[in-house]
């Protein structure tokens, strides 16, 4: 019956999750679980003894849920079984330290807040971590229903989390009123709150998102989706050919007043020293095509490597070889970036070494390119899985970087969120705090084939919309490219696997929501507490002992 329960959760969950899940399942998916786990509480709590291995019911759960939601990993790497077992692991293990917390501690009616606690803790730490995976994040699974989430401004995807967590409580305080034959009042009464538990979130949130309407100055934006095989095709074709596929795609829509053009992640695909882009032939052929577009900005994604000091060589991700010309050892890092190409953008915070303004991705993808602990244990770099680009830890920047560029006489702040970071909703409001008005998306989503990891990942950046109220441009290889506004509407959007050019007059905004100027306030907030009760549990099984 337990066993049966957990499956009961991870299943729940997984018919919940975008993009095509029923969200409304998600009020109740925890149930089943809960309920097993407060069995067990009760049961030992009463010394009727028994075995009940909560750890397991949750590990299971958790397991069904991963694999029936991620299992498109499998489809670049059969390193996803890792994946899926290692969050799991760590999830269950959240919930078995609830249920050893609650236990120790005399909370009783407030057991349901410490879990609140340490999930919330946990997301946030799955956020900024080596092996950072926010992709479960419980707040996701509002990405399709914008309109029941227009309060994410002020609390991000925890408020989410929470909301989630929150009404499965109450949901099974109703259920164990029914099941244990509880007076009708009583009955009635838990029904009717977790009914206001859902109504309220979700009227407040259709109310905004009723009267909420976008503003600012209209920059017109081409997005194109070039559709080049990442598996196949990427490797055949010559660079310059793969960016002149992409600027002949984006002539269709282009017209003079188009003043930027957006492109996927590792659009370019030459490996190129930042000091000398400038000859790359990709930038040049770039440059050479901005000559009947002098107003427009191109925004590209490229792999780049940058040169180090010898006395930076322990800078993490450092790469080295032999300077044959020097007769010296090269130290070097290696990067996923986006470069813009015009003739008046720059990075607000410095000047690029090779004179174009450059960002470098920064949440990087575990396994992929970060590898946890290398520090420690310097052979797990060559574990590195191959997508495509430059392979294992890559260097990062220490702070998120916006790009300007003169639109009309006036100056447009914007920054362009590299393919993973976008799911980083704490890391997206850095861009915002520095002034970003306009956020564009480089991605490539062709690695997991036409499954729904490239339509979740589409879906999330409507979160992103909503915390920060900035309009999305959404460029994808191989995946789902698009337009986002600020409410989190879906303006447009391409079919998969097909070359697509699309056009949209952006609306820029510059005010701040609570969000991004705060970023995940619950979440730096439960870190601290749930250390206080993994403190106050122990100490009190040392005192009882």
């Amino acid at each position: 019956m337990f066993w049966a329960a957990a499956v009961a959760t991870g299943l729940l969950l997984a018919a919940a999750w975008p993009a095509r899940g029923f969200t409304p399942v998600v009020f109740f998916a925890w149930v089943p679980l809960l309920w097993a786990e407060d069995y067990a509480y009760r049961r030992r709590r009463a010394g009727e003894g028994g075995r009940y291995p909560v750890f397991l019911y949750a590990l299971v759960a958790f397991l069904v849920w991963n694999i029936l939601t991620t299992w498109w990993i499998w489809n670049s790497t059969p390193a996803a079984a890792l994946a899926w077992g290692a969050n799991a692991l760590l999830m269950a293990t959240v919930f078995w330290l609830y249920h050893v917390t609650t236990r120790r501690l005399p909370l009783y009616s407030a057991r349901g807040g410490v879990l609140i606690v340490y999930w919330l803790a946990f997301e946030y730490i799955h956020h900024i971590w080596d092996i950072a995976w926010p992709w479960l994040t419980l707040g996701n699974v509002f990405a399709t229903q914008p309109a029941w989430v227009q309060w994410y401004e002020y609390t991000g995807t925890s408020g989410g989390s929470l909301w989630v967590l929150a009404v499965n409580m109450l949901f099974l305080a109703w259920c164990k009123a029914v099941m244990a034959g509880a007076s009708k009042r009583e009955k009635n009464i838990k029904a009717i709150a977790v009914c206001l538990a859902i109504l309220i979130p979700v009227g407040g949130s259709m109310w905004r998102y009723t009267h909420y309407k976008s503003e600012g100055r209209r920059v017109e934006t081409v997005v194109v989706q070039p559709n080049i095989d990442p598996y196949g095709e990427q490797y055949d074709i010559p660079p310059v050919e793969a960016v002149k596929r992409m600027l002949f795609l984006g002539e269709y829509a282009l017209s003079p007043q188009t003043r930027f053009l957006v492109t996927p992640e590792s659009m370019i695909q030459e490996y190129v020293w930042e000091h000398k882009l400038a000859y790359s032939p990709s930038v040049a052929a770039i440059r050479h095509f901005l000559t009947d577009y002098p107003d427009l900005s191109v925004v590209a994604g490229i792999s780049t490597y940058s040169r180090l000091s010898p006395e930076d060589s322990a800078t993490r991700g450092v790469r080295k070889r032999p300077n044959i010309f020097e007769g010296t050892t090269l130290y070097y890092l290696a990067h996923n970036t986006v470069m813009v190409i015009d003739t008046g953008a720059k990075v607000m915070e410095d000047a690029a070494p090779g004179g174009f303004p450059l960002r470098h991705k920064s949440k990087l993808t575990p396994a992929v390119e970060i590898m946890p602990l290398v520090d420690k244990i310097g052979f797990l770099e060559k574990w590195a899985i191959d997508l495509g680009g430059i392979v294992g830890t890559l260097g990062t920047d220490a702070e998120p970087k916006v790009f300007q560029s003169v639109v009309a006489g006036d100056t447009v702040t914007y920054a362009d969120v590299i393919c993973y970071e976008s799911i980083f909703g704490d890391y997206v409001t850095g861009f915002c705090r520095r002034g970003a008005e306009l956020l564009f998306i480089s991605t490539n989503d062709g690695w997991w084939g036409n499954t729904p990891g490239h339509r979740q990942h589409a879906e999330y950046a409507r979160l992103r919309a909503i915390e920060n109220r900035r309009e999305i441009a959404r460029s994808a290889n191989t995946g789902i490219s698009g337009f986002i506004s600020q409410r989190g509407d879906v303006l447009q959007r391409t079919a998969y696997w097909e070359p697509a050019v699309i056009k949209h007059d952006m609306k820029t905004n510059r005010k701040l929501t609570l969000y991004s100027r705060y970023g995940d306030v619950l979440g730096r907030m439960f870190l601290p507490v749930s250390l206080l009760l993994l403190l106050a549990g122990l100490v009190l099984r040392i005192v009882k002992r």
